[in-house]
Protein backbone atom coordinates (compact mmCIF):
# COMPACT_ATOMS: atom_id res chain seq x y z
CA UNK A 1 0.00 0.00 0.00
CA UNK A 2 1.52 2.78 -1.08
CA UNK A 3 -0.38 6.20 0.23
CA UNK A 4 0.17 9.24 -1.50
CA UNK A 5 -4.12 10.64 -1.72
CA UNK A 6 -6.07 10.27 0.65
CA UNK A 7 -10.06 11.05 0.51
CA UNK A 8 -12.06 11.96 3.59
CA UNK A 9 -15.75 12.56 3.14
CA UNK A 10 -17.46 14.84 5.87
CA UNK A 11 -20.70 15.90 6.58
CA UNK A 12 -19.77 18.39 9.64
CA UNK A 13 -20.96 15.94 11.78
CA UNK A 14 -19.18 14.77 15.50
CA UNK A 15 -18.88 11.42 13.59
CA UNK A 16 -17.11 12.52 10.23
CA UNK A 17 -15.33 15.78 12.17
CA UNK A 18 -13.44 12.44 14.16
CA UNK A 19 -12.22 10.68 11.04
CA UNK A 20 -10.96 13.92 9.31
CA UNK A 21 -9.01 15.10 12.79
CA UNK A 22 -7.48 11.21 12.44
CA UNK A 23 -6.92 11.41 8.62
CA UNK A 24 -4.87 15.00 9.11
CA UNK A 25 -2.14 12.71 11.75
CA UNK A 26 -2.42 9.80 9.33
CA UNK A 27 -1.47 11.92 6.43
CA UNK A 28 0.76 13.66 8.25
CA UNK A 29 2.79 10.49 9.16
CA UNK A 30 2.39 9.14 5.65
CA UNK A 31 3.46 12.39 3.84
CA UNK A 32 0.37 12.19 1.69
CA UNK A 33 -1.85 14.31 0.39
CA UNK A 34 -5.51 15.30 1.96
CA UNK A 35 -8.64 15.49 -0.15
CA UNK A 36 -11.57 16.54 2.00
CA UNK A 37 -15.02 16.45 0.34
CA UNK A 38 -18.55 16.97 1.14
CA UNK A 39 -21.54 15.75 -1.14
CA UNK A 40 -24.21 18.13 -1.82
CA UNK A 41 -27.18 15.98 -2.65
CA UNK A 42 -29.13 17.99 -4.96
CA UNK A 43 -27.72 21.47 -6.10
CA UNK A 44 -24.67 23.63 -5.24
CA UNK A 45 -24.55 24.90 -1.24
CA UNK A 46 -22.53 27.82 -0.60
CA UNK A 47 -23.09 27.12 3.09
CA UNK A 48 -21.57 23.45 2.31
CA UNK A 49 -18.67 25.21 0.49
CA UNK A 50 -17.80 27.99 3.39
CA UNK A 51 -17.85 24.86 5.85
CA UNK A 52 -15.43 23.03 4.19
CA UNK A 53 -13.22 26.40 4.27
CA UNK A 54 -13.92 26.54 7.97
CA UNK A 55 -12.98 23.35 8.39
CA UNK A 56 -9.74 24.21 6.57
CA UNK A 57 -8.76 27.15 8.93
CA UNK A 58 -7.95 24.51 11.38
CA UNK A 59 -3.70 25.12 11.96
CA UNK A 60 -3.28 21.18 12.06
CA UNK A 61 -4.01 21.60 8.04
CA UNK A 62 -0.69 23.60 7.31
CA UNK A 63 0.67 20.49 8.50
CA UNK A 64 0.07 18.56 5.40
CA UNK A 65 -1.21 19.11 1.61
CA UNK A 66 -4.43 19.68 1.80
CA UNK A 67 -7.57 20.44 -0.67
CA UNK A 68 -11.30 20.75 -0.10
CA UNK A 69 -13.59 18.94 -2.86
CA UNK A 70 -17.50 19.72 -3.32
CA UNK A 71 -19.08 17.37 -4.99
CA UNK A 72 -23.30 17.08 -5.89
CA UNK A 73 -24.76 14.12 -5.74
CA UNK A 74 -25.79 11.20 -3.70
CA UNK A 75 -22.94 10.66 -1.33
CA UNK A 76 -21.92 7.10 -1.68
CA UNK A 77 -21.55 7.58 -5.92
CA UNK A 78 -20.06 10.85 -5.05
CA UNK A 79 -17.38 9.21 -2.97
CA UNK A 80 -16.67 6.51 -5.40
CA UNK A 81 -16.34 8.89 -8.37
CA UNK A 82 -14.34 11.24 -6.62
CA UNK A 83 -12.24 8.61 -5.25
CA UNK A 84 -10.82 7.85 -9.16
CA UNK A 85 -10.91 11.23 -10.26
CA UNK A 86 -8.24 12.24 -7.46
CA UNK A 87 -6.82 8.67 -8.01
CA UNK A 88 -7.30 8.19 -4.50
CA UNK A 89 -4.96 5.45 -2.62
CA UNK A 90 -7.19 5.39 0.58
CA UNK A 91 -11.08 6.39 1.41
CA UNK A 92 -11.02 7.32 5.17
CA UNK A 93 -14.77 7.56 6.81
CA UNK A 94 -15.98 7.39 9.82
CA UNK A 95 -18.49 5.32 12.41
CA UNK A 96 -20.59 6.15 14.89
CA UNK A 97 -18.60 3.85 17.30
CA UNK A 98 -20.78 1.46 19.67
CA UNK A 99 -22.88 3.94 20.78
CA UNK A 100 -24.22 3.80 17.10
CA UNK A 101 -25.81 0.65 17.72
CA UNK A 102 -26.78 -1.77 14.27
CA UNK A 103 -26.58 1.31 12.58
CA UNK A 104 -22.73 2.10 13.80
CA UNK A 105 -21.33 2.11 10.44
CA UNK A 106 -24.65 4.21 8.45
CA UNK A 107 -25.44 3.66 4.94
CA UNK A 108 -23.18 5.59 3.29
CA UNK A 109 -20.39 3.98 4.52
CA UNK A 110 -21.55 0.86 3.89
CA UNK A 111 -22.24 1.38 0.95
CA UNK A 112 -18.97 2.44 -0.25
CA UNK A 113 -17.13 -0.27 1.62
CA UNK A 114 -19.34 -2.98 -0.33
CA UNK A 115 -18.32 -0.95 -3.96
CA UNK A 116 -14.85 0.94 -3.22
CA UNK A 117 -11.90 -0.57 -5.37
CA UNK A 118 -9.52 0.82 -2.81
CA UNK A 119 -9.08 0.44 0.93
CA UNK A 120 -11.49 2.02 2.71
CA UNK A 121 -10.17 2.62 6.68
CA UNK A 122 -13.52 3.50 8.95
CA UNK A 123 -12.46 5.83 12.40
CA UNK A 124 -15.11 5.22 15.80
CA UNK A 125 -15.81 8.69 16.88
CA UNK A 126 -13.86 8.56 19.95
CA UNK A 127 -10.68 7.11 17.81
CA UNK A 128 -7.32 9.00 17.58
CA UNK A 129 -4.48 8.40 15.22
CA UNK A 130 -1.49 7.12 17.55
CA UNK A 131 -0.35 4.72 15.12
CA UNK A 132 -1.07 1.11 14.75
CA UNK A 133 1.55 -1.21 16.76
CA UNK A 134 -0.97 -4.51 16.73
CA UNK A 135 -3.04 -5.38 13.55
CA UNK A 136 -5.63 -7.98 13.00
CA UNK A 137 -5.74 -9.48 9.71
CA UNK A 138 -8.81 -11.70 9.26
CA UNK A 139 -8.42 -14.71 6.71
CA UNK A 140 -11.18 -17.42 4.85
CA UNK A 141 -7.73 -18.36 2.94
CA UNK A 142 -9.22 -16.60 -0.26
CA UNK A 143 -6.93 -16.56 -2.95
CA UNK A 144 -6.17 -13.17 -2.82
CA UNK A 145 -5.29 -13.47 0.90
CA UNK A 146 -2.12 -14.07 0.41
CA UNK A 147 -1.25 -11.10 -1.99
CA UNK A 148 -3.31 -8.76 -0.05
CA UNK A 149 -1.53 -9.51 3.08
CA UNK A 150 1.81 -9.21 1.08
CA UNK A 151 1.08 -5.34 0.22
CA UNK A 152 0.15 -4.87 4.09
CA UNK A 153 3.13 -6.22 5.17
CA UNK A 154 4.74 -3.64 3.03
CA UNK A 155 2.69 -1.00 4.24
CA UNK A 156 3.18 -2.06 8.15
CA UNK A 157 6.27 -2.16 7.55
CA UNK A 158 7.33 1.74 7.81
CA UNK A 159 6.43 2.11 11.44
CA UNK A 160 6.78 -1.75 12.63
CA UNK A 161 3.55 -2.84 13.57
CA UNK A 162 3.01 -6.54 14.44
CA UNK A 163 0.41 -7.98 12.21
CA UNK A 164 -1.41 -11.37 13.29
CA UNK A 165 -3.09 -13.33 10.71
CA UNK A 166 -5.89 -14.77 11.90
CA UNK A 167 -8.45 -17.40 10.89
CA UNK A 168 -11.69 -18.04 12.65
CA UNK A 169 -12.82 -21.55 11.70
CA UNK A 170 -16.40 -22.86 13.25
CA UNK A 171 -15.23 -26.58 12.11
CA UNK A 172 -11.86 -28.07 13.55
CA UNK A 173 -11.27 -30.91 10.77
CA UNK A 174 -8.97 -31.84 8.99
CA UNK A 175 -9.55 -29.69 5.97
CA UNK A 176 -9.15 -26.63 8.17
CA UNK A 177 -6.12 -27.71 9.50
CA UNK A 178 -4.04 -28.15 6.50
CA UNK A 179 -6.06 -25.01 4.90
CA UNK A 180 -4.43 -23.15 7.81
CA UNK A 181 -1.03 -24.75 7.55
CA UNK A 182 -1.02 -24.27 4.17
CA UNK A 183 -1.92 -20.96 4.42
CA UNK A 184 0.70 -20.18 7.07
CA UNK A 185 3.55 -21.47 5.44
CA UNK A 186 2.94 -19.73 1.83
CA UNK A 187 2.51 -16.60 3.87
CA UNK A 188 6.06 -16.82 5.35
CA UNK A 189 8.00 -18.03 2.58
CA UNK A 190 6.00 -15.50 0.88
CA UNK A 191 7.12 -12.53 2.90
CA UNK A 192 9.98 -12.32 5.52
CA UNK A 193 8.79 -9.99 8.11
CA UNK A 194 9.50 -10.61 11.59
CA UNK A 195 6.25 -9.07 13.04
CA UNK A 196 4.01 -11.39 11.56
CA UNK A 197 2.43 -14.37 13.61
CA UNK A 198 -0.36 -16.61 13.11
CA UNK A 199 -3.50 -18.50 14.98
CA UNK A 200 -6.45 -20.74 13.96
CA UNK A 201 -9.90 -19.54 16.32
CA UNK A 202 -11.93 -22.66 16.85
CA UNK A 203 -15.26 -21.73 18.34
CA UNK A 204 -18.91 -23.42 16.73
CA UNK A 205 -19.89 -19.77 16.82
CA UNK A 206 -18.11 -17.36 14.64
CA UNK A 207 -19.00 -14.22 16.78
CA UNK A 208 -18.30 -16.07 19.88
CA UNK A 209 -14.86 -17.01 18.43
CA UNK A 210 -14.15 -13.48 17.29
CA UNK A 211 -15.30 -11.87 21.21
CA UNK A 212 -12.95 -14.37 22.35
CA UNK A 213 -10.26 -13.09 20.00
CA UNK A 214 -10.88 -9.63 20.68
CA UNK A 215 -10.83 -9.77 24.49
CA UNK A 216 -7.58 -11.62 24.09
CA UNK A 217 -5.87 -9.32 21.61
CA UNK A 218 -7.37 -5.95 22.08
CA UNK A 219 -5.97 -4.69 18.25
CA UNK A 220 -5.22 -1.27 16.98
CA UNK A 221 -7.01 -1.91 13.87
CA UNK A 222 -8.31 -4.95 12.03
CA UNK A 223 -8.45 -5.64 8.14
CA UNK A 224 -9.62 -7.86 6.31
CA UNK A 225 -10.43 -8.57 2.44
CA UNK A 226 -13.73 -7.90 0.83
CA UNK A 227 -15.17 -10.46 -1.49
CA UNK A 228 -18.91 -11.37 -1.93
CA UNK A 229 -19.31 -12.47 1.46
CA UNK A 230 -16.47 -11.44 3.96
CA UNK A 231 -15.39 -10.99 7.19
CA UNK A 232 -16.94 -7.35 7.06
CA UNK A 233 -20.37 -8.92 5.77
CA UNK A 234 -20.73 -11.36 8.84
CA UNK A 235 -20.37 -8.60 10.87
CA UNK A 236 -23.43 -7.15 10.01
CA UNK A 237 -25.20 -10.23 9.39
CA UNK A 238 -26.66 -10.40 13.19
CA UNK A 239 -27.42 -8.00 16.27
CA UNK A 240 -24.82 -9.02 18.32
CA UNK A 241 -24.41 -6.17 20.09
CA UNK A 242 -21.05 -7.16 22.57
CA UNK A 243 -19.18 -8.28 19.26
CA UNK A 244 -20.21 -4.87 17.49
CA UNK A 245 -19.59 -2.71 20.22
CA UNK A 246 -15.87 -4.57 20.19
CA UNK A 247 -15.36 -4.21 15.95
CA UNK A 248 -16.94 -0.48 15.59
CA UNK A 249 -14.54 0.85 18.16
CA UNK A 250 -11.26 -0.59 16.76
CA UNK A 251 -10.46 0.93 13.34
CA UNK A 252 -11.44 -1.03 10.78
CA UNK A 253 -9.65 -1.66 7.13
CA UNK A 254 -11.56 -2.86 3.88
CA UNK A 255 -9.30 -3.98 1.51
CA UNK A 256 -10.79 -4.98 -2.24
CA UNK A 257 -10.03 -8.76 -2.44
CA UNK A 258 -10.66 -8.89 -6.29
CA UNK A 259 -7.75 -6.43 -7.07
CA UNK A 260 -5.22 -9.80 -5.82
CA UNK A 261 -7.15 -12.28 -7.46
Amino acid sequence: MNIKNILVPTDFSNCSEAATSFAIDFAIAQNARLYLMHSMKSSYSMTSERLLEKMMEDDRFKEVKAQPVAEIGDPGSAILRESKEVEADLLIMGNKGSSGGRNFLGSTTTEVITKSEIPVLTIPEESSYSGFDDILFMTDFKEGDLSALKEMLDWVELFRAHIHVVHISTDDNFEEKIKYRGFKEAANEYADYEKLTFERVVNPSFYDGFLELMEKRNPDLITATRYKKTFFQKLLQKNHTRMLGYEADTPFLSLNGEKYL
